[in-house]
């Protein structure tokens, strides 16, 4: 008998919410991962995809993000939303000026053999840590990764839509099988709720 697979970990909207408020807005360093995480949540992007983002990528004129190369070279125009375009803003607002990327260094840095400047790319690894780092601090539980965001956003798209087909080219996948995981997560809480159900009896 096949195993069957693990589900993905996904947060619940109160989680997510309280994650996006831990980044301190009154420091560059939040309003860029303030940023991040936005994009992860609300737009279910990957975290490879956040780390190569490039200024011209982002049109908050009209509210529009271009994933020129995403996983299996399919790139995408994505919608931002109202609320994660005002987070945008914020940090284009507020980045140095005329940075190769769009979420970059602040600081210079330097750690043994690695040193890295102003304006750079800021690292998958990088993000992989101050997600960990803000999910602890956010009280959560959960062994969560910036792909938890992007399993959150999608299983969250999919119960308010029931569109699939659209969902699959958000999230930029080749094949509608990768992301038919999400109507499971989806049910999983309808299962959840019906469990908790008390039922009539005669």
């Amino acid at each position: 008998m096949a195993r069957r697979k693990k589900l993905p970990v996904i947060l619940e909207s109160e989680e997510a919410e309280k994650l996006l408020k831990i980044p301190n807005k009154r420091y560059l360093p939040g309003v860029r991962n303030r940023a991040i995480l936005a994009v992860m949540l609300n737009m279910g992007l990957r975290v490879s995809e956040c780390s190569n983002l490039r200024p011209g990528d982002i049109n908050l004129t009209k509210n529009k993000l271009k994933i020129v190369q995403g996983k299996g070279n399919v790139g995408r125009d994505l919608a931002i939303p109202f609320y994660t375009a005002g987070i945008l803003r914020a940090w284009k607002e507020a980045k140095p000026a005329g940075t190769d990327y769009f979420f970059c260094i602040i600081k210079n840095k330097k750690n043994g053999q690695f040193a890295s400047s102003v304006g750079s790319k800021l690292s998958v690894r990088n993000i992989q840590t101050f997600v960990k780092r803000y999910s602890v601090r956010a009280g959560i539980t959960k062994n969560i990764s910036p792909h938890t965001l992007r399993h959150t956003y999608a299983t969250q798209y999919y119960k308010q839509t029931k569109d699939i087909e659209t969902l699959r080219r958000i999230l930029g996948h080749a094949d509608i099988s990768t992301t038919q995981i999400y109507i499971t997560l989806a049910n999983i809480d309808v299962e959840n709720g019906m469990n908790q159900f008390i039922e009539t009896k005669v």
